[in-house]
């Protein structure tokens, strides 16, 4: 399971992880499922030309109607190999919830996919820690701005106390060229304490065109725009890969429920 975390609202994290699904569907051969936990206004569907359907919104509210058929009911394919689960739940509409059905969901996708993307809003850390326990991978994605850089280090340090056995990759996402930059790269660098992983560079034409044709922007992005994204599924295959059996090779269920990205 790969966890994808903005650590600010509009870092583009939702796009990350919406590219990142289609790239282990498409590029790595996997069975894929992506889920956005942004109840309301998420917009994994939205990215990929699709209407969410109330399969998300059920599940929070009947957490025991989750199982297998659930799953294979709910979920809204958007190609042969990636399917979704998201929601845009009325605004007006609090959706109460302790987490279990978060928890019983990632337990069916583990069973049901090879490989999981989880878009999870920052403030869910907080809410429930637990999402990320089971995240073999965890994707900070951010931006090269002070605010970003004093967030980056906060969930950096969570990610270290509450989930310690999870990989982290950091994702400097919408970088521009020339000197534009609120802050550069080697100083948030210094500032985070690590490397940046991935950078992804800025590019609103890119952009536009993917939200027109309702496709990610992995999808559409083509030679030097469509590198990062590539490496980005590498680096989280080969960070599961670590936790179980080979990429490639036939898995059982309960294997497959060990090493799934989630």
């Amino acid at each position: 399971m790969a966890a994808v975390i903005g650590v600010r609202g509009g870092v583009g994290a939702s796009t990350i992880a919406t590219s990142l699904a289609w790239q282990l569907g498409e590029k790595a051969h996997r069975s894929t499922a992506l889920l956005d936990l942004d109840i309301h206004f998420g917009t994994g569907a939205l990215a990929l030309d699709l209407e969410p359907g109330r399969g998300l919104t059920d599940a929070i509210e009947n957490p025991s109607r989750i199982d297998g058929l659930f799953i294979e009911r709910a979920m809204v394919r958007a190609n042969e190999r990636l399917s979704v689960l998201s929601a845009e739940a009325p605004i007006h509409q609090p959706l109460m919830t302790d987490g279990t059905a978060f928890f019983q969901l990632q337990e069916e996708m583990r069973n049901a996919f090879e490989s999981t993307v989880l878009d999870l809003p920052r403030h869910m850390l907080i809410q429930y820690p637990h999402m990320v326990h089971d995240a073999h991978v965890a994707v900070v994605v951010s931006e090269l701005t002070l605010a970003a850089t004093r967030d980056t280090i906060r969930i950096l340090a969570w990610l270290k106390s509450n989930a310690p056995q999870t990989k982290v990759i950091v994702v400097a996402n919408g970088v521009p060229s020339g000197g534009a930059l609120e802050i550069n790269r080697k100083d948030f660098e210094q500032s985070i304490e690590r490397p940046v992983d991935i950078v992804v560079p800025h590019d609103g034409k890119l952009a536009a065109q993917a939200a027109k044709l309702g496709k990610p922007m992995a999808e559409v992005a083509t030679g030097k725009m469509a590198a990062p994204f590539s490496a980005l599924s590498s680096m989280v295959l080969s960070h599961a890969t670590e936790e179980g059996a080979p990429s490639g090779k036939a898995r059982s269920p309960a294997a497959r429920s060990r090493w799934s990205i989630t």
